[in-house]
């Protein structure tokens, strides 16, 4: 090959290894939760700093993580995250603008809590995402009590008031990427990668989609 055709090459693949490892969105710290309607509990239960995901320098979310996760061990066919447990309290996630979930509902703007679930894996959810592990949004007015694990059941409808339809609003949770950074993955989801502590005195990686819808 020429030297030329050899340089060409090289920048193109240089070109390529920059714009996947480049983080799309910038990832902020801010400072504490402080949104309207929020109760005392949850501002207590989450960490003083929060992230700001922002295309553009415009804020698309604004998440704050619980301050200590309660974690544990349990048998969860294909889970990334088995160490979380069904209804725990994860985050609290606040849409300046408003935005869509997984399933492409719209999602006005305000501020949720994001609840961890394990999508069972029966004939209405096989396939539905590469995994099981989702968020459920909760308007905060319906979900003051961190501390409680909500049931499937009143999670799911607690979730219907956020998406306003029969489904509830999820979003859906895919590996780590680069911590602190949102990265594209394989399936061109966009994942917002973050490490969140745990009541045993370590921390979790979490990695949530928030830009990407089902197939």
């Amino acid at each position: 090959m020429p030297t030329h055709g050899k340089l060409r090459l090289l920048c193109t693949c240089l070109a390529l290894v920059v714009l996947f490892a480049v983080p799309l969105l910038a990832v902020d710290r801010i400072g504490p939760l402080n949104a309207d309607g929020v109760s005392a509990d949850l501002k207590q239960a989450v960490e003083d700093k929060g992230y700001s995901v922002a295309p553009d320098g415009a804020a698309m979310a604004e998440f704050w993580f619980a301050r200590a996760l309660a974690v544990s061990s349990r048998d969860a066919s294909g889970a990334l995250y088995p160490q979380l447990a069904n209804g725990e309290f994860v985050a609290v996630v606040t849409f300046p603008k408003g935005t869509s979930d997984y399933r492409e509902q719209a999602l006005a703007s305000g501020t949720y809590t994001l609840r961890y679930q394990y999508i069972p894996q029966d004939a209405n959810h096989m396939g539905v995402s590469p995994n099981p592990d989702f968020l459920l949004a909760v308007p905060v007015a319906s979900d003051t009590n961190p501390a409680q694990p909500l049931p499937y059941k009143r999670l799911i409808v607690f979730s219907t008031k956020a998406s306003g339809t029969a489904h509830p609003a999820v979003f859906a949770m895919a590996p780590v990427g680069d911590l602190g950074a949102v990265t594209k993955n394989e399936q061109g989801m966009q994942v917002f990668s973050v490490e969140v502590p745990t009541a045993n005195g370590k921390t979790v990686k979490l990695g949530i989609v928030v830009k990407g819808q089902a197939q």
